[in-house]
């Protein structure tokens, strides 16, 4: 998981790249993009963080929590890439 999010981090900064040579409504939906994806990229760091110091009798509850923050991100991705 670390290492995708490092893949998902550095493919943030190059549709950032991308976004930088749109004008107009394309832009502006790319910068819209960008943002949630770092958004959901750092809620998905938060919960895998949380469920890294968890105990293991919370850690199945934070793991369907977590499951859905990695979906969430997942989807996000494949919107910004289609």
């Amino acid at each position: 998981m670390e290492t995708q999010l490092e893949v998902w981090a550095a493919r943030i900064d190059d549709i950032a790249a991308a976004a930088q040579k749109s004008n107009g409504w394309a832009g502006i939906d790319l910068r819209q993009g960008i943002d949630d994806l770092k958004i959901k990229r750092a809620l998905f760091r938060t919960k895998l963080d949380e469920y890294q110091v968890a105990g293991n009798d919370t850690r199945e509850s934070l793991r369907k929590s977590l499951d859905g923050a990695w979906h969430d991100l997942e989807e996000a991705f494949e919107q910004m890439t289609t």
